[in-house]
């Protein structure tokens, strides 16, 4: 179980990092692509006023895909939560619009080739720059660069190709070395990306995991608990949580020694796995003795259910423990389950993430005061309710004792 719940989620921060850069470079792919097709498009029609409106048309159509790209940009960045699936569907969007517009800038070739090798080699040199500015893309994958390579280079060769000539294969020859300077470079870059890749996601996986039980850690719990919990709500669903606390452990380490502290929790821990199987459960060390699991979409009976097969399981460990009642190491755990307050539904009351947090820990302080080794539930808020009651009671108290007569 070791990294089985962080591998998926430090893929999808990497990935999303990846896709974030991608966007913040939109703005200057947009001014890149605007300042060189004026440029070309000036030089072009000075050299041939003829064909004045197709080349406006063709500048056209790169303003109006470059603006469609800044547009898309803008809309990712009012994304305040990013799933596997939306990595993906910002990534594919992004290639997909970056695609078309250097296949029209690779028609610029064809249709507008000029008669002049000057303004032949500036045309060769504004595809290349385009080439350039779309470097980015190597972050997403090196095919996807190797196919923009295509789409802007393989209809000007074509047509180089079939123009003849002495002076056309001197520029296939150039187009080529080109080509295959920048398949060098881009091998490199995209090395150099992959290397840093790794080397972040081994850092995330450092950072969202317990360096004693190698499970999630409460970061990672937190930013799991976060994109559950919104998950939950937005798709109408129960999302549960327990709060685990190993019993008498001070009295453990104080009698054992840390060293023999350390192997028990692990122990415990690696027991989580039975209850934590399922992609959207994440099961943590949540700092000292204390564990959680979340449970999306989970109902409070079967988040029960499995809070006694995770006590039973530990209990059945046999880890003795001299100073318990029961001799062995236990767990007293706590249960409680929200139904977060759906868009559509004005009339409920507001569930807070705090609020199953708080009731999955007075849970878990109950079933000690209970005992220990066994499980308590609290219904998600009930805390605040009580606390609420409590407070119009005092102030209730203090008013009528205001009123009575001195």
């Amino acid at each position: 179980m070791n990294n089985n719940h962080t591998n998926p989620d430090t893929l999808v921060e990497v990935q999303q990092n990846q896709v974030l850069h991608l966007y913040e470079k939109t703005g200057l792919s947009f001014w890149g692509n605007i300042v060189i097709a004026s440029i070309l498009t000036g030089m072009l029609f000075f050299h041939n006023p003829s064909q004045s409106l197709n080349l406006f048309i063709w500048f056209g159509i790169i303003c109006s895909l470059s603006i469609y790209r800044l547009i898309i940009s803008q809309n990712f960045q009012k994304e305040h939560t990013l799933n596997e699936e939306k990595v993906d569907y910002w990534a594919n969007k992004y290639i997909n619009i970056s695609t078309i517009i250097n296949i029209v800038w690779g028609g610029i070739g064809y249709l507008f080739f000029p008669d002049e090798l000057l303004y032949q080699g500036l045309l060769l040199l504004s595809l290349i720059s385009i080439l350039l500015a779309s470097v980015p893309l190597l972050a997403i994958s090196r095919a996807i660069y190797y196919l923009q390579m295509v789409v802007v280079l393989l209809p000007i060769t074509a047509y180089l190709a079939w123009l003849g000539g002495i002076e056309h294969y001197v520029m296939i020859v150039a187009l080529f070395i080109s080509a295959i300077s920048l398949f060098a470079a881009a091998n490199y870059i995209y090395d150099l990306i992959f290397t840093l890749q790794k080397t972040q996601a081994n850092l995330l996986r450092q950072a969202n995991t317990d360096q004693l039980t190698k499970i999630p850690n409460r970061r990672h719990y937190d930013q799991a608990f976060k994109t559950e919990w919104r998950r939950c709500s937005r798709e109408d669903l129960p999302i549960s949580m327990l709060s685990i606390d190993v019993d008498y452990f001070k009295k453990y380490n104080d009698k054992l020694g840390h060293a023999e502290g350390d192997v028990c929790l692990t122990k415990i821990a690696s027991r989580l796995s039975h209850i934590s199987r399922r992609p959207g459960d994440v099961a943590a060390r949540y700092g000292g003795e204390e564990f959680a699991v979340l449970l999306p979409n989970t109902s409070l009976e079967n988040a029960m259910m499995l809070a006694e097969r995770l006590r039973v399981s530990v209990e059945r460990l046999e880890i003795p423990h001299p100073d318990s009642k029961y001799k062995v190491v236990t767990v007293s755990i706590g249960v409680s389950t929200c139904n977060p307050m759906q868009k559509n539904k004005p009339d409920s009351d507001t569930v807070y993430p705090a609020m199953l947090m708080n009731s999955a820990d007075n849970a878990m302080y109950l079933a000690k005061r209970q005992g220990r080794n066994r499980i308590a539930t609290q219904g998600c808020g009930e805390q605040r309710i009580a606390n609420i009651l409590h407070e119009e009671s005092l102030k209730d108290a203090k008013r009528a004792k205001q009123a009575e007569p001195a």
